[in-house]
């Protein structure tokens, strides 16, 4: 660094200062042309260093605009992720997800997990068609599920029972007891689903309205 260097050059300026101060008052002129030579020396070498310090700046961008664009809210799409298989439900998804604010979501395909951990039988005959979403964090029990049936009271009973082990064994925290507490099941049509989240009474009216729509 040109800075280290400078500050190693006015050392042994400053110590050949000394030396020649003690040396007698014949030397103080000499001391203070050596003095005034290394402030000289160190201003015009500050200056290049700024001036080199700017134009990099100026090359790369200013960093604290970059840091603003990438703490960009996210928006919805950013906060999902299904699976490679295209789903007819998505579009529910999105639309629930749009309204307030959720914590990332992946869609869970494996029938192993759907039915050891939700309580449910992706493969069962009454269900049409069906997506599990679920927050992957341990530490925020966050859900949507929902199922198109021949039978969606059925549906819903069985969405009933996964919300019970929701509340009676998945819930660890205090805002995950709080969401499971205040989770709902309901129908619409067709459709059955379970909402496990904040807000949950806004998010149903935005889910019910897409499903609708569909």
């Amino acid at each position: 660094m040109k800075i280290s260097k400078i500050i190693a050059f006015i050392a042994a300026l400053s110590l050949t200062g000394a030396l020649l101060t003690a040396c007698g008052n014949d030397n103080a002129d000499t001391a203070e042309t050596t003095t005034s030579a290394v402030t000289t020396t160190l201003k015009e070498s500050t200056s290049v260093d700024l001036t080199e310090t700017e134009s990099s700046v100026s090359e790369t961008g200013d960093s604290s605009n970059d840091y603003v664009a990438d703490n960009e809210e996210p928006s919805a799409s950013d906060m999902l992720q299904f699976s490679e298989n295209e789903n007819p439900l998505r579009p529910v998804i999105e639309a629930a997800v749009s309204q307030g604010e959720w914590p990332y979501l992946s869609e869970v395909t494996d029938e192993q997990i759907i039915s050891d951990y939700f309580t449910l039988d992706k493969n069962n005959e009454n269900y049409e068609q069906s997506i599990f979403m679920q927050c992957p964090m341990s530490a925020n029990l966050t859900e949507i599920i929902v199922i198109k049936a021949a039978d969606p009271e059925a549906a819903k009973a069985d969405l009933e029972a996964r919300q019970k082990k929701a509340q009676d064994t998945d819930a660890f925290y205090p805002a995950d007891i709080e969401r499971a507490n205040s989770s709902i099941v309901g129908t619409e049509g067709s459709y059955a689903y379970f909402l496990m989240c904040d807000n949950t009474s806004d998010i149903e009216a935005v889910l019910v309205d897409a499903l609708k729509a569909l």
